[in-house]
């Protein structure tokens, strides 16, 4: 046999796992699988490279020194394939962008005009490692108190909004009418929240109702917008909403009292991609776009010239 990348990825998974059995979770193999493959890569190396026992599996000196140099030729492998895609990336070339489904994500494809390729993704870790690979070089991301966007090197990143979060009850609830509501006021009814992910949304939320001393009763789970709305207006149940998009009859769409609740979209671009030199002008672009946005919803644009906009916008520093 001869040495393959799919055997150093498993000798480094079995040593970052500490076990076969975790490695082979982490590979989506069968733990056979995993036990046969190290048994022919041991047998082809000549030696152990793990001591194994009932707690699991231990590196031996050889397998340390393996390992070490399995982690660098990946990594170089790695780099290998970003810098020909880079390459191979012409300037006349499309921008790849990739991001969360808001409104900024919208506006930055048109600021980019017709020079864009561009799939939406919810989960910051995709696009995270999609940044680090190369595969796109742009992208919208959300970051939620309490839970830090962490990006490779090589990415800068500019905070677009600091979003605060409404809430939509049905038009029957008692503070439908009300300029705002406390987070409080809604301890007794039954909550609409997406399925769980990696953004930290929920768990935002769920500490912000404990402090303002109560737990959420989520009745209902569904990341899909139109099924939240209706949610609210045929079941009564609450559901956070963005600020931003049209609310249909039925459904009051309520600012909360202090901001607990809030989201930050960031833009993060790799620093040797092309469109590196304009982001100042795409996010001037994204900024004017999504002051437009807020003029076309009264209960948003009124959290704004109540001094909304300072909060919303505030310091945009472009950190590398």
């Amino acid at each position: 046999m001869r040495l393959e990348v799919r055997h150093l990825e498993l000798v480094v998974a079995i040593a970052d796992c500490g076990s076969l059995r975790k490695a082979a979770a982490r590979l989506h193999l069968t733990q056979p699988a995993v036990t046969t493959q190290l048994k022919r890569i041991e047998e082809h190396l000549g030696g152990a490279l793990f001591l194994r026992s009932a707690d699991g599996a231990r590196l031996t000196p050889a397998g340390a020194d393996f390992v070490q140099e399995a982690r660098s030729m990946l990594t170089q492998l790695v780099t290998l394939e970003r810098v020909t895609r880079r390459n191979a990336h012409s300037p006349n070339a499309p921008t790849r962008l990739a991001g969360i489904p808001a409104y900024h994500f919208g506006l930055l494809v048109s600021a980019l005009k017709d020079n864009v390729t561009s799939r939406t993704i919810k989960e910051t870790g995709t696009l995270t490692a999609l940044l680090t690979t190369g595969e796109i070089d742009i992208a919208v991301l959300r970051r939620f108190p309490g839970t830090p966007l962490t990006l490779p090197p090589g990415v800068g990143h500019r905070l677009l909004t600091r979003e605060p979060l409404f809430v939509g009850v049905p038009g029957s609830h008692p503070c439908a009418q009300e300029p705002e509501i406390p987070l409080a006021a809604l301890a007794g009814d039954k909550w609409v929240m997406p399925e769980p992910d990696d953004s930290g949304m929920n768990a935002h939320f769920s500490r912000e109702c404990a402090a303002a001393g109560f737990e959420q009763r989520i009745a209902h789970f569904s990341s899909e917008p139109h099924v939240a709305l209706t949610l609210i207006r045929e079941a009564g149940a609450v559901c956070p909403l963005y600020p931003v998009g049209g609310t249909p009859p039925g459904v009051a769409r309520l600012p909360v009292a202090a901001n607990p609740l809030v989201r930050e979209v960031v833009l993060a671009w790799r620093t040797d991609a092309p469109v590196a030199g304009d982001v100042d002008h795409l996010c001037e672009q994204v900024a004017e776009g999504y002051l437009g946005l807020v003029g076309q919803s009264e209960v948003y644009a009124r959290w704004w010239r109540d001094g909304g906009e300072a909060f919303a916008l505030g310091p945009q520093p472009v950190s590398h």
